[in-house]
């Protein structure tokens, strides 16, 4: 969740309605969270996992299921299969050999489910003696019992068994924590080396050595916050900042986001590109083969990692709505297997939110409703 949407649905408690600004809603009744409804049974062996984050202390995170080959989308798996709750905030998603890993923010819970059933296979949860894991971002797997995961106010990363659904160890940031929040987010990893970006009011990225589970070195940027990072084809770290966030009278930084580009042997800043103002979100993804990346920035942009610029013009271009205002994009991901691209539509952050889906060339193939703020796609 972005601290733009943190405040977003702040200013919307403070006014007591779904939308603000006149002549700017989207849909002046916003339609509810899908709930599962009865639709043709949905082959497990494709398809697309997404993950809805829902809104803050709501918990109303949701995970919908599309088939591409159909194009039938199943809203609400998780609850309808298990008769529980996903949670707070759906962070994030990871697949690994056929379980699909779901990080719920504010639930403080990890969640292991069958990718091809959907059933809950295990959990781990933020409350016990330790007292380390508070609200898990992401996983990193290392192997088939070892993984990592980053939290939003700990300044510790988790070490977990992803065999036994256990928490084994933990390794210290070193971060000072800036209004409670001492986070790390996604990860990459470059041999021994895994990296992660510390978004929440900061400016660094931590390189671990996963031998000695141990923080080795930080690499301090120019701008704040990066939020998304990626590893390319070439050995080249890609990451994004948000700069920082303002609005409803709150500020921090400038709001000006970068793009960097960081050698992942020698630590070294290669490339500092600076963007346009984000009104939404900002992420990163790569094609399949890691030589294409793809940038959300308001619009998508695509670029080749050999290049040394961002293209002016966006390659996919926010939709607008009746007043011109362009839509919140949420979410990027690309197919690993025939390179589609798949973006996520918040709205208004209010409404359920939709998906798109595009051909490698851009040209929309299908759109779908699915639940809140929808996120992430994972694919299997």
């Amino acid at each position: 969740m972005s601290k733009k949407l943190y405040s977003f649905i702040l200013l919307l408690c403070m006014l007591v309605v779904s939308c603000s600004g006149g002549g700017d809603d989207i849909n002046p009744t916003p339609s509810p969270t899908p709930t599962p409804t009865p639709t043709p049974d949905v082959p497990t062996s494709e398809g697309v996992f997404i993950l809805n984050e829902g809104n803050l202390n709501a918990g109303n995170s949701t995970l919908s299921f599309y088939n591409p080959s159909t194009k039938v989308v199943k809203n609400g798996i998780f609850s309808s299969t298990n008769s529980r709750k996903l949670g707070d905030t759906g962070q994030s998603m990871t697949l690994y050999k056929g379980t699909l890993w779901i990080a719920v923010e504010n639930s403080g819970i990890l969640w292991a489910i069958d990718a091809e059933t959907f059933k809950v296979k295990g959990q781990i949860e933020a409350n016990g003696d330790d007292n380390v894991m508070h609200n898990p971002r992401y996983i990193h797997f290392l192997s088939d019992t070892k993984a990592y995961v980053t939290d939003l106010y700990s300044p510790y990363i988790t070490i977990i068994n992803p065999e036994t659904y256990k928490k084994t160890g933990n390794i210290p940031t070193g971060q000072t924590a800036m209004y409670d929040y001492a986070s790390t987010e996604q990860m990459v990893q470059y041999g021994d080396y895994v990296f992660t970006n510390c978004w929440s009011y900061s400016n660094k990225l931590l390189v671990i050595d996963s031998k000695k589970d141990k923080v080795v070195k930080e690499i301090e940027l120019t701008t704040w916050q990066p939020k998304s990072l990626v590893l390319d084809a070439n050995g080249k770290i890609w990451v994004i900042t948000d700069g920082g966030y303002s609005y409803g009278g709150e500020s921090f930084s400038d709001n000006v986001p970068h793009l960097y580009k960081i050698n992942a042997a020698t630590f070294e800043i290669e490339s500092d590109q600076i963007l346009d103002t984000d009104e939404a979100n900002v992420q990163l993804a790569l094609n399949g083969d890691r030589t294409t990346l793809y940038i959300l920035n308001n619009d998508i942009f695509r670029m080749s990692i050999n290049d040394s610029q961002m293209p002016v013009f966006p390659f996919i271009s926010a939709p607008l709505d009746n007043n011109g205002r362009r839509h919140y994009l949420y979410g990027l991901s690309v197919n690993p297997k025939n390179g589609e691209i798949y973006v996520a539509d918040a709205i208004d952050y209010s409404q359920s939110g939709v998906c798109y889906r595009y051909s490698s060339d851009g040209e929309l193939i299908d759109k779908f409703r699915v639940g809140i703020n929808p996120n992430q796609f994972v694919f299997k």
